[in-house]
């Protein structure tokens, strides 16, 4: 255990300068509040600068755009968009004035407008930045609307943010927002998965560089390899908790910003975002399992890599399997409980990110709850055991890479 701390302090104050990672953990929170308010800032100018009801919608790459109007209901261009958008008498002229170069692009209103809502859009060629219907969108505004303010436009473009609720999940707090809910899983998701690839990779780096400048074997004289790898591991999962946690503060304090702002002023989804209290123990246990797992996982590649670009190639061959979920999304909605759903929750490689989809989808058995965080505690001290197996055997092959049909002898030694 005294080996175990030593390398855990030496690991942990090593990599907590490097400058990637202070960077990573400090620095990118700092960027999302500067591009927040610097969006906030250009908002408001904009606004101040084009305070004409016309200016609520955005043309992008529009400069000049032409319209043929077969409803009859848009016979004169409004003067706000006199500049932007030009009438023409049939599809003939409109085509003829967009090939001479004279607009942009052109759109066809359907005769039958008001009942179907069609607008066909013509474009000279293919272009993302002239796909955009703001000019039309403007012109059915001010026709129809002339009189509205701002605020209404912006609510008449946006009608509803609607909040569904499940009355048939039981819950002590009442009936849960499910649209947040999966917002916690997509956020667990992406948290859970930078963690693994940002921290885990300085341990799989600090692994291959240690064999490469063979200073591994003058460690492992001292320190047996499995307390070796298991001070790497805790000391890279301090400071990758420690990183989601500054991550998560700035989250919330970004969601908090957020509604005091008017440029977030319509994201009302992240202003009704209700944390489930109640989940929190169980995000945190598979979080900590999950994260200990996949660092097993990483010592286990750097410890049968040979160099620094051969340990990523296997690393991504592991990792991926823990977005199979993702893959089978449907299927969790429709079906949480059928077998192959239930199979992922428990299997340690997919349990982290499948277990957090049914949670959020239906009440899972508490039985299965243990059982699949049973079996994830007991593969992160397996992982870690054969870890500093494959370590002690890589170092003694003096780093050649063992072919798989070597490595079950090996294991046995």
């Amino acid at each position: 255990m005294n080996s175990i701390g030593a390398v855990f302090q030496y690991e942990l104050w090593r990599n907590v300068r490097r400058k990637g990672y202070l960077f990573t953990t400090f620095g990118l929170p700092v960027i999302i509040f500067l591009l927040m308010l610097a969006a906030n800032a250009l908002s408001s100018l904009t606004q101040q600068d084009n305070a004409d009801i016309a200016q609520q919608f955005d043309f992008g790459a529009i400069k000049a755009a032409g319209y043929v109007d077969q409803s009859g209901l848009f016979a004169t261009v409004p003067p706000a968009l006199a500049d932007v958008l030009t009438r023409y008498p049939d599809e003939a002229a409109a085509r003829a004035a967009m090939q001479s170069g004279a607009i942009q692009v052109f759109y066809v209103i359907a005769a039958d407008y008001l009942t179907s809502g069609e607008v066909t859009q013509h474009v000279p060629g293919f272009s993302i930045d002239l796909l955009n219907s703001g000019p039309i969108d403007q012109l059915v505004y001010s026709t129809l609307a002339p009189n509205a303010s701002p605020a209404a436009l912006l609510r008449l473009n946006n009608p509803a943010n609607f909040q569904e609720f499940n009355l048939e999940r039981s819950s002590d707090a009442g009936a849960q927002n499910e649209d947040s809910d999966f917002l916690l899983v997509y956020v667990f998701s992406l948290v859970f998965l930078m963690a693994l690839f940002i921290t885990n990779g300085y341990l799989m780096q600090s692994v291959i560089e240690e064999k490469e400048t063979r200073l591994i074997e003058i460690l492992m004289t001292s320190v047996r390899p499995v307390q070796l790898l298991a001070g790497k591991i805790l000391a890279l999962s301090t400071l990758g908790i420690f990183q989601i946690v500054v991550w998560m503060g700035a989250l919330l304090l970004a969601v908090t910003l957020a509604g005091s702002l008017p440029v977030f002023a319509t994201a009302t989804a992240l202003l009704n975002v209700q944390f489930p209290l109640a989940m929190l123990p169980v995000i945190l246990l598979y979080f900590i399992l999950g994260y200990l797992f996949f660092a097993a996982i990483y010592s286990a590649i750097g410890a049968i890599s040979s160099s620094i670009r051969e340990g990523p190639q296997y690393a991504a061959f592991l990792t991926i399997p823990a977005v199979i979920p993702f893959y089978f999304f449907p299927m969790f909605i429709e079906t949480p409980n059928a077998t192959l759903p239930v199979a992922m929750s428990i299997f340690p490689i997919t349990a982290p990110i499948a277990m957090m989809m049914r949670l959020t989808l239906t009440t899972v058995p508490p039985l299965e709850l243990l059982l699949s965080l049973g079996l994830l505690a007991l593969s992160v001290g397996l992982v870690i055991w054969l870890a500093g197996r494959m370590f002690r055997v890589q170092t003694l092959l003096a780093g050649t890479t063992p072919s798989l049909r070597d490595l079950p002898r090996l294991l046995r030694g």
